[in-house]
């Protein structure tokens, strides 16, 4: 009897393993592309499609940290009268499976932005392996020429700007980098201006062993409104953004006393409020900015007071001047055209011109009052009657 029921559990042991789940069509990670970044152009009426792989070992961590050579990367070019057939037209020489969940970065090229790009990309967004959440960048340059450069010490080119900028950002706010999902809800937003940074190589700042080393860098930003390239403007024209932007976090202000340089203080957090008036029937804007930030240079005798009036005096000028830039292109840098649209909709399509815009001009904004208090002034005391 003893041996009948050792014999009955043996085949109820034996049955069960037939409900046990296997592994039989597992994928190891050698066996797969995965795509970390997507370029977009367009030239002869079709789209251009550029995907950048990067090795696996480059991004595992080695036991120093580093690796002792490049890391390996990987850039197709594929083109199609769509995006989507340009996308499928990777599968074929793939070799195996391609992953697109990794995509942590799309770049645009200027001539794909000038065609109305966001309804166009329709297929990456509506890709369920596509996250929403990459980064969104213009270029000007060769998209090809951007995903092969590298990062420092042969580090993963997971660890740039093209795959993470916001680190940089942090340190010095100059343009805010942009996710996907905000750059498709804001470029079809009534009124709104869309600020997307334009990413470029700079090829002289550093070098290794007498040859230089080109790194990725921001040099300045597209306009774009309603789908629609409104034009570009470098840093330098767009030096008030950065006080005109609720994302900065620390930005340098050189300060110039009748045309000398004579020290730098550091801004922050900057608050802003945009009020809406309307005069005669047409609206105007006051802008009202508070700053705080330090003291990091000082090279001649200043009051605590004279430094932030002067300091006061230079971010005015920037924000008039970065505004009347974008005036010179058609573009509305400050979204002021979208406050209209907030406060009074009814009232907004009433006064749309024939493209549908209402043409925000250099007499749009009647006030711009700003604040500086810089709480620490470091060290060494300044001029008495501070």
């Amino acid at each position: 009897m003893r041996n009948h029921v050792q014999l009955f559990k043996l085949i109820v042991v034996l049955m069960s393993l037939h409900l046990l789940t296997g592994c039989w069509d597992i994928k190891e990670i050698q066996d797969i592309n995965y795509i970390t970044a997507i370029g977009v152009d367009y030239e002869d009426d079709h789209y251009i499609l550029y995907s950048q792989m990067i090795d696996f070992t480059s991004i595992a961590k080695t036991e120093g940290g580093k690796s002792a050579t490049p890391s390996q990367i990987w850039v197709s070019r594929t083109t199609g009268k769509t995006l989507d057939a340009a996308i499928n037209n990777i599968y074929d020489s793939a070799q195996v499976r391609t992953i697109w969940g990794h995509i942590s970065s799309i770049v645009i090229s200027e001539r794909a932005l000038s065609q109305g790009v966001i309804y166009k990309m329709d297929t990456i967004a509506r890709f369920q392996e596509v996250r929403m959440t990459p980064w969104v960048y213009g270029t000007r340059d060769s998209i090809e020429e951007l995903f092969y450069t590298p990062a420092f010490f042969n580090l993963s080119p997971l660890n740039t700007m093209l795959h993470e900028p916001l680190e940089e950002y942090k340190q010095k706010s100059v343009i805010a980098p942009i996710r996907f999902f905000d750059f498709a809800a804001e470029v079809t937003e009534p009124g709104y201006t869309v600020i997307l940074p334009n990413l470029t190589i700079n090829k002289v700042t550093w070098s290794t062993q007498d040859k230089r080393d080109p790194k990725l860098a921001i040099d300045g930003a597209f306009m774009l409104s309603e789908d629609k390239l409104l034009g570009y403007l470098d840093n330098v024209k767009l030096s008030g953004l950065r006080w005109m932007s609720h994302f900065t976090r620390r930005s340098h202000l050189p300060i110039h006393n009748e045309g000398n340089y004579s020290g730098v203080v550091v801004l922050k957090n900057p608050r802003i409020r945009k009020e809406l008036v309307m005069e005669q029937g047409k609206p105007v804007f006051n802008i009202h900015v508070r700053l705080h930030g330090n003291v990091v240079e000082i090279l001649e005798k200043y009051s605590k007071h004279e430094l932030e009036n002067q300091a006061a005096v230079q971010v005015r000028k920037e924000i008039l001047d970065t505004f009347n830039n974008s005036i010179n292109i058609k573009a509305d840098v400050y979204s002021l055209e979208h406050v209209f649209f907030k406060k009074n909709m009814k009232l907004w399509r009433q006064q749309q011109g024939k493209e549908g815009m209402l043409h925000i001009d250099g007499e749009s904004l009647n006030a711009v009052k700003v604040e500086v208090f810089l709480d620490h002034v470091g060290m060494k005391v300044l001029h008495q009657g501070e």
